[in-house]
């Protein structure tokens, strides 16, 4: 093979490159590099061990593909390639050795393959039985070492469990914990500016690399603050109206942005199997048909028929001369909790959500939701969900702060 090329790491990423030890795990904020320092990990593999089999794991074939596929080829030189699959993404050098890129969605069908190293990428987004049951067996014969990089996912998590067991005396085993600007990837500036985008608990989660506990309130930021008898309607601005579908209640938000700020001025709630026809009729009746409406209903409801009328909830909404505010796919859980913990506080501080106290059911929910214990889900037993949930998508559709970027885990900026 030609000479090694010359390939530059970061500190930090240096640190844990340079660490030999058979098992290390690396908890790291957004955009440390991680996915970098994975592809450089596996080259030196292969280098090392002709012959051999190395895996680069993510949550899904299309991560894998969308996060490494192209840095894995800039890194190795066209002479050491005797073969590439497209599909597959895989590489075969001339030395004989395999990186193969694989998504973990369907676990089970990496099993009974011999591996000599592997990388879990965001492997605190996979199942446990990824690393158990395929690939910590697919090392033993060979004596693999394994490199597990992720940004934190609460403490409830299968991998905080493997950072706690990184710490112990076991010399197998080391970790390591870097925040986004120890990556140095990223200036301080743009972090400090996400602050104001993400709410605390986020922030310190994506950027500081610090495992949050779920297992408390949903709405953490919220607090007596947010609650202002002053804030009302403004007639001459648009009705922002968030819009949970429940059968019963059928929840609908009702709000203004003014200025930098969301006014929450009245919430519907209709219990007794109202319709979306209903619901729309009760809008007219308090704001007026002429009234310019935005309508931020669950995005399920473009497929979803009331009633069995034949029609979908959000062609309702449409003939109800509302427009409708809403994604083609539904939005995560996570993203939808962001946005409200950042509009009740964002990182830096600011509330920019105001909520007149008539809004009772709303404020109930952000004071009583808790999240199902031992998962990242709100509990939605307790039945006081459907504010919280219509509230959200009102949020997500015309009171997102934080950028797209930050927002769940399919952005990525490689070093």
């Amino acid at each position: 093979m030609a000479k090694v090329p010359e390939l530059t790491l970061r500190h930090a990423q240096g640190e844990v490159f340079n660490d030999r030890t058979r098992f290390r795990v690396l908890v790291a904020g957004r955009r440390f590099g991680k996915s970098y320092l994975a592809c450089i990990e596996l080259l030196r593999g292969a280098i090392e061990r002709p012959g051999e089999t190395f895996f680069y794991c993510a949550p899904t074939y299309r991560m894998a593909k969308d996060i490494s596929w192209k840095v894995l080829k800039r890194l190795v030189p066209t002479s050491w390639i005797k073969s590439k699959n497209e599909t597959d993404l895989k590489l075969e050098l001339v030395n004989g050795s395999m990186i193969e890129l694989k998504g973990t969605e369907n676990a089970m069908a990496l099993r009974g393959r011999s591996l000599s190293g592997v990388v879990l990428d965001e492997a605190a987004f996979m199942d446990q039985t990824v690393w158990s049951e395929v690939i910590r067996p697919a090392l033993a014969d060979k004596q693999g070492w394994g490199l597990f990089i992720s940004t934190p996912d609460g403490t409830a998590s299968w991998f905080y469990e493997l950072w706690q067991y990184a710490a112990t005396d076991d010399s197998n085993w080391k970790r390591w914990s870097f925040t986004t600007i120890e990556g140095g990837n990223v200036p301080p500036e743009e972090v400090e500016a996400a602050r104001a985008q993400l709410d605390a608990r986020t922030f310190r989660q994506e950027f500081e690399a610090s495992f949050e506990n779920l297992s408390g309130l949903v709405a953490v930021s919220f607090s007596d603050a947010n609650i202002d008898s002053e804030i009302r309607d403004l007639p001459i601005l648009p009705l922002i109206l968030g819009v949970d579908f429940n059968v019963d209640p059928m929840t609908g938000i009702c709000a203004v942005k003014k200025g930098e700020e969301l006014w929450v001025f009245d919430e519907i709630i209709m219990t007794g199997g109202a319709t979306t026809w209903d619901f729309a009729e009760e809008v007219h009746r308090r704001y007026g048909v002429e009234r310019r409406t935005i309508a931020c209903p669950d995005p399920t409801g473009g497929a979803r028929k009331t009633q069995g009328v034949g029609v979908t909830d959000h062609t309702i909404l449409r003939k109800s001369g509302f427009s409708v505010s809403t994604p083609k796919s539904p939005w995560k859980v996570r993203d939808k909790i962001t946005a409200v913990n950042t509009a009740l506080l964002d990182a830096s501080g600011t509330r920019r959500c105001k909520i007149h106290p008539r809004c009772r059911e709303l404020i109930k929910s952000f004071r009583t939701l808790t999240y199902t214990p031992g998962t990242g889900l709100p509990n939605k037993n307790l039945g006081v969900d459907h504010a919280f949930d219509a509230f959200g998508y009102l949020c997500l559709q015309q009171f997102n702060l934080a950028k797209a970027g930050l927002m769940g885990k399919t952005s990525y900026r490689l070093y």
